[in-house]
């Protein structure tokens, strides 16, 4: 399925040591040993099984809860409803707004429900599959209520989901750049307008959530199943349970699988906690995976009207732009992250005379939204880029060549993007756009594989080719913080306050360890999953985890050496600036020529590594589509992605992270929607309906690794690399789009994703003519 190619170094500067060479995962021998620990693993004695009862009506007021025959079984310890909880709402993470925060969600529902799948009670029960029956017996009493399910009909107030927000927007976004917009408009060769939509889906890891609280053990609480940003979750669960952080311990297990919704707050983060402190015996819930579509994160759901011009040659002039982000019943961890993500990414590469944009955040009767990989970097690239392609088919221009005379030259860079009073502007820092994007032509042979569509079209294939460029912003979060230890038996512990999420942090941190100091791979462990051994991290997230963690861990490692000079000297008898370290071992610069291992001497070396912008990287994708002219199916030949990431600490990593990205980004373009009903019931809510690809639906997948060194900053971070994690998945679902137009001859023919095959037939005049011709001619 992949084609991995070599990392390209602009600056030919060969690899040393093991940063840049494909170390193998430290981490997978367990796991794939079956020696991996994973939340489901993990039981305490005397524990108890939580089972969360859901509501089954999109909206409507909760008269009560009739829990007596819950309560009449045997083994059935408790059923809790929200009149027996505190009165707490999770609190906003990432980009809070004062009036965002007016739809913060409680964790069991009080007066009302607003979606399918909200927790209204909790049973407790001896056995897990007796609490499920139990759960089963609880009887909620909803009086329904009007449901708002589309995005659009949500703005109109009609049916007004929190009292405190009567419009069902919680907040909205602004940008501005340049000059007169209508002036710009006006004065344009060419204008195109269009409604384009993404559709609502989520990440869908192999292992759901699940948590075990218990009461004791040297704390008042600890806590397995956190993963993500297990530091912030402590601090909350310690304000909403009234406790100091430091009461709390946090154990990291193996995680199936993260892609953004996985570790966030959920009310079950509030409710097991709770529950294990109030009944004195550990809890264990496991989320199924009805619960998981119902119940975690979901993310993407967009609409957007956008105009955009361009001159006479192809340069784009400016572009105005609405869009509609639904963030479900409740503003979740993320609050108006999804909304500020499109717009500050919806400019793109390009360079633009002006322009200006919204963006609101709009509630309506759908499980809350979160982020999932390249969250407002994914909507607004697939906005941007059709119509980028739309414009370069009314002016006779091929597509890529569109967007070579409008990416931001590499004599401008740094190259600033102002968006107005309200946001931060953007700064592309470093980077070479034009190369990348000649770099994705050239490896992916874009004029022969137009001439090969060309002719296989002439022989009655509907095939074509897409092409995307995009921008993507990483390595958010502020700081983040690392400890060495040097235990004296040869053995070097990295602490550090990233989060593991599959991503193999492990690996690349005990290779950035091991360079710095001088040691081998294997004399190197990473902790980062216990907080009474890493006391503070922001967590894995943003694909910020070797920006910031890998600096934290470099900087670590460079203060034990300074430690570990002056712990040698007494040992030696000299002055510390009298020692060296190289290779591993401490050496004497004057007298007899002793030295000392490194490993044999105990110290520890600390680092807080903060950078406060964001690391900006460009990144291109190219797709080969075919579409069946009997069915509208599509099918994905060929895709290749390309992305500076700056400097690849493991390639082997990095091509896999690319790789696995741009198979969840096809997905997307193709086949997942969280579908509902116009009462707010999900359509979808297994894999008979939610529709996954497979290894045999996936194409051959080409990452294309650029290594832009004569371009980085070393001041932005020591390491000089940029985020990897979501770049491939970024501009695939326009890339997709753009080869489904292609393929079947109408730039306009994909507004909205996924491209099933009725939006296809719908979009392309005579399709369905055509197919039901062929099809009556069989019969």
């Amino acid at each position: 399925m992949t084609q991995p190619l070599t990392s390209q170094r602009a600056s030919r500067e060969p690899a040393s040591g093991y940063v840049g060479s494909s170390v193998p995962r430290v981490e997978d021998v367990p796991l794939l040993t079956g020696g991996g620990a994973f939340v489901d693993d993990i039981d305490r004695p005397g524990q108890l099984y939580a089972r969360v009862v859901r509501s089954s009506v999109g909206h409507g007021r909760l008269l009560g809860v009739d829990a007596a025959a819950a309560l009449a079984r045997p083994g059935v310890v408790a059923v809790v409803t929200g009149a027996d909880i505190p009165d707490v709402r999770i609190p906003i993470r990432v980009a809070p707004t004062p009036a965002a925060e007016r739809a913060l969600q409680p964790p069991l529902a009080r007066d009302r429900v607003r979606y399918v799948g909200e927790p209204v009670a909790v049973v407790v029960a001896t056995d897990p599959y007796l609490a499920e029956d139990a759960a089963d017996d609880v009887a909620p009493e909803v009086e329904p209520l009007p449901v708002v399910a589309d995005v659009d009909a949500a703005v109109d107030g009609a049916i007004a989901l929190h009292e405190r927000v009567p419009d069902n927007v919680v907040d909205a976004a602004r940008i501005r750049n340049g000059g007169d917009v209508d002036e710009l408009f006006a004065g344009a060769a060419v204008v195109d307008r269009a409604v384009l939509s993404v559709q609502r889906h989520t990440a869908i890891p192999l292992e759901a959530r699940g948590l075990i609280a218990e009461p004791g053990g040297g704390h008042v609480l600890t806590v397995w199943g956190p993963a993500k940003v297990k530091h912030f979750n402590r601090a909350i669960l310690a304000t909403m349970l009234g406790l100091e952080p430091e009461a709390i311990r946090f154990l990291e297990p193996n995680v199936g699988g993260g892609f953004g919704p996985r570790g966030e707050f959920y009310p079950e983060d509030f409710l097991i906690p709770w529950l294990a402190l109030r009944l004195g015996r550990p809890v264990k819930w496991i989320e199924d995976r009805r619960e998981h579509f119902v119940a975690t994160n979901h993310s993407r759901e967009q609409r957007c009207e956008i105009a955009m011009a361009a001159d006479a040659d192809g340069r784009l002039v400016a572009f105005r732009a609405v869009t509609r982000v639904a963030l479900g019943a409740y503003t979740r961890t993320h609050g108006m992250v999804l909304a500020k993500n499109t717009l500050s990414h919806l400019a793109g590469p390009y360079r633009w005379q002006g322009f200006e944009a919204e963006a609101l955040g709009v509630l309506l009767n759908k499980t809350p939204a979160g982020t999932y990989r390249g969250p407002g970097q994914y909507e607004p690239a697939f906005i941007r880029e059709r119509m980028v392609d739309r414009l370069a088919a009314r002016l006779g221009l091929d597509p890529a060549e569109m967007r070579r005379r409008n990416l931001v030259p590499v004599e401008r860079m740094p190259y600033t993007v102002a968006l107005g009073e309200s946001e931060p502007e953007v700064i592309y820092d470093t980077g070479n756009f034009p190369y990348l994007f000649g770099r994705l032509l050239e490896e992916a042979g874009y004029d022969d594989l137009r001439a090969q569509a060309r002719a296989r079209r002439d022989r009655g294939e509907a095939v074509g080719v897409g092409v995307a460029a995009f921008v993507e912003a990483g390595a958010i979060g502020g700081e983040e913080w690392a400890r060495i230890e040097a235990g004296g038996d040869g053995r070097f512990v990295v602490h550090a306050g990233i989060a593991s999420v599959g991503q193999g942090i492990a690996t690349t941190l005990s290779q950035i360890a091991a360079d710095a100091l001088g040691v081998p791979i294997d004399a190197i462990e990473v902790s980062h999953a216990d907080t009474d051994a890493v006391p503070e991290g922001r967590g894995a997230f943003s694909s910020r985890s070797i920006v910031f963690g890998g600096s934290a861990v470099l900087g670590a490692a460079h203060d034990l050496l300074r430690n570990a000079r002056a712990a040698a000297a007494a040992e030696l008898g000299v002055a510390p600036d009298e020692v060296e370290v190289a290779d591993g071992v401490v050496r004497a610069l004057s007298g007899p020529q002793r030295t000392v291992p490194l490993g044999t001497v105990q110290c520890e070396g600390r680092h807080h590594f903060r950078k406060s912008a964001r690391s900006w990287s460009m990144g291109a994708a190219l797709a080969v589509a075919s579409v069946d002219r009997d069915t509208a199916a599509t099918t994905v030949e060929r895709c290749v992605v390309a992305c500076d990431v700056g400097r690849a600490i493991n390639p082997q990593i990095v091509h896999a992270q690319i790789v696995g990205a741009a198979a969840q980004g096809i997905a997307g373009a193709l086949l997942e929607e969280l579908r509902h009903d116009d009462e707010g019931q999900p359509l979808t809510t297994s894999f008979m309906d939610y529709l996954m690809p497979t290894a045999a639906e996936l194409p051959e997948i080409v990452p294309v690794v650029l290594e832009l060194e004569q371009h980085r900053k070393e001041s932005a971070n020591p390491l000089g690399a940029k985020g990897a994690g979501e770049a491939g998945i970024v501009g695939i679902g326009a890339a997709v789009a753009g080869a489904v137009a292609d393929a079947v001859g109408d730039p306009a023919a994909v507004s909205a994703l996924p491209a099933r095959p009725d939006r296809i037939g719908d979009a392309y005049g005579g399709w369905r003519d055509f197919v039901f011709d062929r099809q009556a001619a069989r019969t």
